[in-house]
């Protein structure tokens, strides 16, 4: 699409780019770098920049131009991480069950601790049956009739300690007091039947950032990029537009 910003995606834990086909099938050619989660764990700014580096040259803009992200749960916290940092080089968030914290807080809400422990624990005996596990578990809400199986074609090839260092992550992240202090516009979409990263999830980001909408999806999982891609592609759409003029998809 002639005169579209780059775009740089950032997937879920466990997942790689191919998450994002779905949404991209839905849309015309555009810009797009991909931001693997595992490369924005020890520096997301440093990351995101180089990724919008890559989308800038496919624009045919400035390298340093700001670009769109869209990041979901694990790729969300990055994208938040990175808009913290250097703000100067993102023009719009897309933030797609995304937590702000995911270890239950004090109003007991978000996943038990102990839980997550076993999880990373259960990675070094069998990293299969945990993502497996944890597929289920982010499907279990999903009323779409999106083919379960489907999820299996977009986890990335990363091994046991990459995906331990992606839950140490989140185990550590809790970005509530940061929130205000981040002005990039941001559109929050959250499936209300999420059970990885609950609603209050997006209440949370709501309140906290300074300029947010909130998409509310009624029956869906944790999986949105999978199961309602063309929300997704029409919310990233209406973005491109809304810089070019031009309608995307």
């Amino acid at each position: 699409m002639s005169g579209a910003p780059g775009i740089v995606l950032c997937s879920g834990w466990s997942t790689g780019p191919a998450a994002w086909d779905g949404v991209l099938g839905c849309l015309p050619p555009l810009p797009v770098a991909h931001l693997d989660w595992w490369q924005g764990l020890a520096d997301p700014a440093d990351a995101l920049k180089a990724a919008a580096a890559q989308a800038n040259a496919k624009a045919g803009r400035d390298p340093e131009a700001a670009v769109i992200v869209a990041g979901w749960s694990l790729g969300g916290q990055i994208a938040l991480q990175a808009a913290l940092d250097a703000p100067e080089a993102i023009s719009d968030l897309i933030l797609i069950a995304t937590p702000v914290r995911l270890l239950a807080d004090e109003t007991g809400l978000g996943t038990d601790a102990a839980a997550l422990r076993a999880m990373r624990q259960g990675l070094r005996r069998n990293a299969d049956a945990i993502v497996t596990a944890f597929w289920g578990e982010a499907l279990a809400g999903d009323r779409t009739g999106y083919d379960h199986d489907g999820v299996f074609g977009i986890l990335a090839e990363v091994d046991a300690k990459t995906l331990d260092l992606g839950l140490a992550a989140l185990e550590k992240t809790d970005l509530r007091r940061r929130l205000p202090q981040i002005e990039t516009p941001a559109v929050v979409i959250q499936g209300d039947d999420d059970r990885i990263v609950g609603v209050h999830a997006a209440q949370q980001l709501g309140d906290g950032l300074a300029h947010a909408a909130v998409l509310a999806i009624p029956g869906a999982s944790h999986a949105l990029p999978l199961t309602h891609p063309r929300m997704i592609a029409e919310v990233l759409g209406a973005l491109v537009t809304a810089q070019t003029g031009e309608a995307a998809g």
